[in-house]
């Protein structure tokens, strides 16, 4: 995934449950949830409650009591011949499993309609249409093991 805070854009990528790469230096890292927006992360020896919030492709963050206000510049690409950057397109906010799926290929859908729900980290994450529509393509069945790059609905224009 990529943000930009402020001018700088900066490439996050999850290498495993603890490792992510910045900017392509390794950081060892973990959160666990302690409520719906409130996490107790770990970076080195530091242990800075985290608050997070997002709305659409922003997102709000306080760690250690610094704000940060960053925007979702881009999802990491996937092989998969549904990009979640196409328009209408829906990715796992982060690594989970699908808990609920609520619509089917040919659903007309209304925006800020939920389609799809995953559970991460004790927590449920709706994937909400973006706009009015149908349900162009879904990728997903309950139970599945998602995580952020390939989209799992499509949402496209009524026809």
């Amino acid at each position: 995934m990529k943000f930009a805070l402020g001018p700088n854009a900066h490439r996050v990528e999850r290498r495993s449950e603890t490792t992510f790469d910045v900017d392509g230096v390794s950081v060892q890292a973990s959160v666990s949830a302690r409520g719906t927006s409130q996490f107790d992360g770990r970076v080195g020896g530091r242990r800075p409650s985290v608050f997070v919030v997002r709305d659409g492709d922003r997102v709000f963050a306080q760690v250690g009591g610094r704000s940060y206000a960053l925007r979702v510049v881009t999802r990491a690409a996937a092989s998969s011949t549904t990009d979640s950057t196409a328009p209408g397109g829906l990715d796992a906010p982060m690594p989970g499993r699908v808990s609920r799926v609520d619509v089917a290929v040919g659903d007309v859908v209304r925006r800020g309609q939920e389609l799809i729900v995953v559970e991460a980290m004790k927590m449920e994450n709706a994937l909400v249409a973006p706009i009015d529509g149908v349900v162009k393509s879904l990728a997903v069945k309950v139970g599945d093991m998602v995580a952020p790059g390939p989209a799992l609905v499509v949402i496209g224009a009524a026809s």
